[in-house]
């Protein structure tokens, strides 16, 4: 007798990705657009604003081209402990209790300079949680697997079994 392995209902992690803006050099004006996506070149650009332009827009192009957050996702940001919104305890202090919920949404995470964007696929909560957050899409809600037809039939419960005389 074999075992069959439900891939269905395994979670995947979050997609996470990160566009930077660096400087090329000590004493120069340009900057590197990366995009930590493998099929993505660095750009080498004039200046910062123009730089943050395509970033932005690499950004915008990844967004538009990229399939919606999936809702089988687990997350993103909690595969990574959450280190982005719960501050470290101190050596007198009991780590914060968090716990992700919510639905799946893609959002778009950037530092308050404009240095770096990232995307990622996490719960609601931790998107809420992140002062710099903005939800871009929501995955649809998971489908729940349909009640058994011998449960109800018609909106009746089933009937009870009889004994055999």
């Amino acid at each position: 007798m074999g075992v069959e392995a439900q891939a269905t209902n395994e979670r995947v992690t979050g997609r996470t990705w990160t566009v930077r803006l660096d400087p090329v050099g000590r004493g120069r004006a340009d900057v590197r657009v990366s995009c930590s996506r493998p099929a993505c070149a660095a750009q080498v650009l004039p200046s910062a604003a123009v730089g943050r332009t395509a970033a932005v827009e690499h950004l915008k192009a990844h967004l538009r081209a990229g399939p919606a957050p999936r809702s089988s996702a687990y997350c993103a940001c909690r595969a990574a402990e959450c280190h982005t919104h719960i501050r470290p305890a101190g050596p007198r202090e009991r780590p914060a209790p968090w716990r992700c919920g919510g639905a799946v949404v893609l959002v778009v995470v950037t530092d308050r300079e404009g240095r770096w964007w990232q995307v990622m696929e996490c719960c609601a909560r931790c998107a809420a949680a992140h002062p710099t957050a903005k939800v871009v899409a929501t995955a649809p809600a998971p489908d729940r697997p349909a009640a058994s037809a011998s449960f109800r039939v018609n909106g009746t419960a089933p009937a009870a079994p009889t004994a055999a005389a």
